[in-house]
């Protein structure tokens, strides 16, 4: 004769179901042409193309340009 023993039915604890608090730093979005905009700036102070820049620095010729024309103040 087979008996069927039925187990009591508990929730399974996982950590979905803990409350936590996470602080989420602020971060600010920074686009690449405003991070390499200095050395840009400096290697056309050089006298080098810009297609020669985007080589340098493996970046298309746009990116080249946005970044000679970002204002950045000293």
């Amino acid at each position: 004769m087979l008996i069927k023993y039925r187990a009591r039915l508990q929730p399974i604890r996982t950590l979905a179901l803990r409350p936590i608090k996470v602080k989420i730093p602020c971060q600010q979005n920074i686009s690449l042409y405003q991070i390499l905009s200095p050395k840009v700036k400096e290697l056309k102070a050089l006298g080098i193309s810009y297609k020669n820049i985007a080589l340098a620095l493996n970046i298309n010729l746009k990116t080249v340009l946005k970044a000679l024309s970002h204002f950045t103040p000293h």
